[in-house]
């Protein structure tokens, strides 16, 4: 069958070569390979992106939006706890448009969707209780941990998916564990801190 010459919408374009990044990441993708992919010819997708990594940058946008529906997903009923559930799941389950988001390939665009998905997420837990009376700065430093662990565990579960249940530790509990273990763990410091002496309050 021959390339369409019809026009294809922009949209059209975009989910085409997010399905193809999505099932093989960036290994041979291309400007012709999303052409095979609408059976058309390159015109129509370069009368609407001047060049690969212009399309590039569109699935890297949708892997974002993909990933923030996924982060609003319920789990265990705690939307912090979920978050990071939900963000080391998208890595093991979207392997290719997680590396896509991290990989550096556009580094200012990474930087850009960095920003978006820290206020995404900011503006989710805004209401979150056990955060509640917090300062801007202990607010910042329990997120920049429970934020460091989960990056760290998602990529290293992007590449080796079974390595907790290989070691018989349930990932769910293990994340939630973890992550109160940070909370509670900062709260402790900052009530030391609070109480002007340097004995844990309730030691």
């Amino acid at each position: 069958m021959s390339p369409r010459t019809l026009q294809f919408s922009r949209e059209e374009i975009i989910d085409a070569a997010f399905q193809l990044a999505r099932a093989q990441g960036w290994a041979g993708f291309s400007v012709q390979a999303v052409a095979r992919a609408i059976n058309a010819s390159t015109m129509p997708i370069y009368s609407q992106f001047s060049n690969v990594r212009d399309l590039e940058d569109a699935v890297c946008l949708k892997a974002m939006d993909l990933l923030k529906e996924r982060l609003l997903e319920d789990r265990t009923g705690d939307r912090w706890i979920d978050q990071a559930i939900s963000f080391v799941r998208f890595a093991q389950d979207e392997k290719y448009l997680f590396r896509s988001l991290w990989d550096g390939r556009n580094q200012e665009l990474q930087k850009e969707l960095g920003r978006e998905l820290v206020e995404f997420i900011s503006e989710s837990l805004a209401d979150y209780p056990l955060f509640a009376g917090l300062s801007e700065m202990e607010l910042k430093m329990i997120r920049l941990a429970r934020m460091m662990f989960a990056q760290k565990l998602a990529s290293w579960l992007n590449t080796d998916s079974n390595y907790l249940a290989e070691k018989g530790i349930d990932q769910e509990e293990f994340i939630r564990r973890s992550s109160m273990a940070i909370y509670e763990g900062f709260m402790l410091q900052f009530r030391r801190e609070s109480s002007g002496t340097g004995e844990l309050v309730g030691a």
